[in-house]
């Protein structure tokens, strides 16, 4: 063993003191550490405790003599390769024949010639430090080919992850384990907005229990180091505590007992930084140079998986728009095809009063299926703008589950489908938006309805479990896919979306259930055992902090026998002065002719300008608004109409508004309305 020094040890062993310290004189010059034994035993016990270069062996001791003690020594395998150099007065040939069979490498007659020792024992010196320094090479490349080895391994789990997420989990896994780490993370920031940036990390046993204690601001100012200088950092745990960067955090919770910091940046193909990998706390010694090269090998190997998984969604995402656009055209195409053609066949006037009255109910049905279809891609436009909002009230769900089993009665008759409920009272009443709700269990029940066999059966069922109310919609219809499952409630995926597929739709139901659920503070999961044992959509909802008494729950119940809302009085709007501003001639008309219909004055523009022009000249009652106009939409109408004095309309009120708005779009005032 060398010494941290530099300097080897070598045992003198004799039981007489005066030729120990003789000895110690002589090989003084030889800068190496001496350890003395004044008996065979005590030797032992030394080679049990450290290795020596050498040993100088007296052969002449009481109790047992040098030959004894070589012959233990050479029968230990940590210790049989030992040079041996017996020191003896006696010259007899057997004791020197009995010697070299002991293995001796050297048989030195006493008085000994003080430059013949040193010479002697230098060579075994130099040797056994070359012999260690061989030593050390071999285990450097034996841990090192195992480190390429762990390398070639990451590699391959590294490029063939399907996520951003499985990426980095896998990168900060496999960098801790081929260095030897206790931490390792990564931060991925794509865009440089470091505040969003992605952290996953990975811990070992050591610090199991302890994640608190490496939250990513711990080691904020380290990791914009790291980003600046887009170049790898190396500490030891003296300069990691001393590091102005990392007493700047002294003030929050740090890891203890944190030996060193190793990172290196995640670099784009165009240069730019777009994270960092980041070791903490080696397992033995110091992160070394070899370590940094490593840790900048499976850095890069990172950085090029983070863009080829980043490539390889924006190839899915185009891929499934593609998918998606033709899927729609055909959804969009079929019901007008119905429509354009009983259209054509009414023109004719060929048709009796049944064919009459039948081709209208096959347009309406159509219109109601084109309009559900364009409601939720606005949903979908919502979701994905950030626009979509509850109307929270007390509401009763079973009710709200009544009325979507209404909506789908006739769909579940047509394939002869049972719709089987349990309700438990408990989980009746709650806070949240029922109409947003009662689309959740519509979607749910339109699903497992289509994806059910005729004759077949529906469970829906409402229960509540530890502050929470689940809804669940169980069928035994045609399963999913265990590959398609984790992607069931994603935007526009679809298991078959072929154009020989048996089931119609867009793929967005689920996605606009899960985000209304979540918007409720919940979460919705599907499970299913595969293609054939139908599938289980579970719901779970918070339960409303304050609890309501059944009679405040509102009464209304939305009617879903029809998508028709019962008419009006017909002078419901006499008297009223309606301005209607609508950039489309056909939609003016229409609802002008509507209006008139129910005795209301109705003065129609097409453009915000023209509309405020009739402001000046003679103030309506009702503002009835399309959103979407050119220079100005009605958002920007709306708001120079509200900039106006109160003599020009800006403050006009009016006791009650009638008349609902067209769309789900929240009207700016109760006197204006935009559809």
């Amino acid at each position: 063993m060398i010494h941290s020094d530099g300097k080897v040890s070598i045992l003198l062993v004799d039981d007489r003191p005066e030729k120990l310290l003789a000895l110690e004189a002589v090989l003084s010059d030889l800068d190496v550490h001496m350890v003395k034994a004044n008996s065979g035993k005590e030797a032992l016990r030394c080679l049990l405790n450290q290795e020596f270069a050498v040993i100088l062996l007296d052969v002449n001791m009481p109790g047992m003599d040098g030959f004894e003690t070589a012959s233990l020594i050479r029968q230990r395998k940590v210790t049989a390769d030992v040079p041996i150099i017996f020191i003896t007065a006696f010259s007899d040939e057997m004791h020197i024949s009995r010697g070299y069979q002991l293995g001796a490498v050297d048989y030195i007659l006493a008085p000994i010639m003080p430059e013949v020792l040193r010479t002697k024992i230098s060579v075994f010196v130099d040797l056994y430090r070359k012999s260690e320094q061989v030593k050390r090479q071999s285990e450097w490349l034996r841990r090192r080919a195992a480190q390429l080895y762990k390398l070639t391994g990451a590699s391959l789990r590294i490029n063939s992850a399907l996520s951003l997420d499985k990426t980095l989990e896998i990168v900060t896994d496999s960098a801790r384990e081929v260095i030897g780490a206790h931490h390792c993370a990564a931060v991925l920031a794509l865009e440089q907005n470091w505040g969003r940036a992605k952290h996953v990390q990975s811990l070992s046993e050591k610090f199991e229990g302890r994640e608190e204690e490496f939250s990513p601001a711990i080691f904020a100012d380290l990791h914009a180091l790291v980003a600046k200088m887009n170049r790898a950092i190396r500490m030891n745990a003296r300069e990691l505590q001393t590091h102005p960067a990392w007493l700047a955090q002294q003030g929050t919770v740090t890891p203890t007992g944190l030996c060193g910091f190793l990172a290196a940046p995640l670099v784009s193909r165009d240069g730019r930084n777009i994270g960092l990998l980041q070791l903490s706390d080696k397992a033995e010694g110091d992160f070394d140079e070899d370590d940094e090269a490593i840790l900048i090998q499976v850095a890069q190997m990172a950085s090029i998986a983070v863009e080829n998984t980043i490539f390889a969604e924006a190839r899915e995402a185009n891929r499934m728009k593609d998918e998606f656009l033709a899927t729609l055209s055909h959804e969009l195409r079929t019901p007008l095809n119905a429509m354009l053609g009983w259209t054509r066949l009414l023109r004719m006037g060929k048709l009796d009063a049944a064919d009459t009255a039948h081709g209208l109910e096959v347009i309406e049905r159509n219109v109601s299926a084109q309009a559900k279809l364009i409601e939720d891609l606005l949903d979908v436009s919502r979701i994905m703008t950030g626009k979509m909002r509850l109307n929270i009230r007390p509401m009763s769900l079973n009710l709200v589950i009544e009325s979507a089993l209404d909506a789908v009665r006739p769909a579940s008759d047509a394939k002869e489908i049972q719709l089987l409920t349990s309700f438990d009272e408990e989980a009746d009443h709650m806070s949240g938006d029922s109409d947003r709700m009662q689309q959740v269990v519509w979607n749910l029940l339109t699903n497992a309805i289509k994806f059910t066999n005729r004759g077949g059966k529906v469970e829906v069922n409402l229960t509540r479990q530890s502050g929470y109310v689940q809804i669940k919609v169980v069928d035994n219809g045609i399963g999913i896919d265990p590959q398609f499952l984790p992607y069931v409630f994603d935007r526009f995926r679809q298991a078959d979306s072929s154009s020989t597929r048996h089931h119609s739709g867009l793929g967005i139901g689920l996605a606009i259930v899960r985000h209304v659920v979540e918007l409720h503070g919940g979460t919705v999961h599907a499970e299913s055992f595969g293609q054939g044992h139908g599938a289980t959509f579970t719901v779970s909802l918070p339960v409303s902090a304050v609890k309501m008494e059944s009679e405040q729950v509102p009464p209304q119940r939305r009617s879903t026998k029809s998508n028709a809302s019962p008419l009006p009085s017909p002078d419901i709007l006499a008297g009223l002065h309606v301005l209607l501003v609508d950039d489309e001639a056909d939609a003016r008309e229409m609802l002008s002719e509507v209006l008139r219909r129910h005795q209301a004055r109705v003065t129609a523009v097409a453009s915000a300008r023209d509309a405020l022009v009739e402001f000046d000249r003679n103030l309506p009652d009702v503002l009835i608004s399309d959103i979407a106009m050119p220079d100005d939409d009605g958002y920007a109408l709306i708001r120079k109409v509200r900039g106006r004095t109160v003599e020009q309309g800006g403050a006009r009120k009016i006791a009650s508004a009638p008349w609902p708005p067209v769309s789900r779009s929240t009207s700016p005032s109760p006197s204006s309305l935009t559809t």
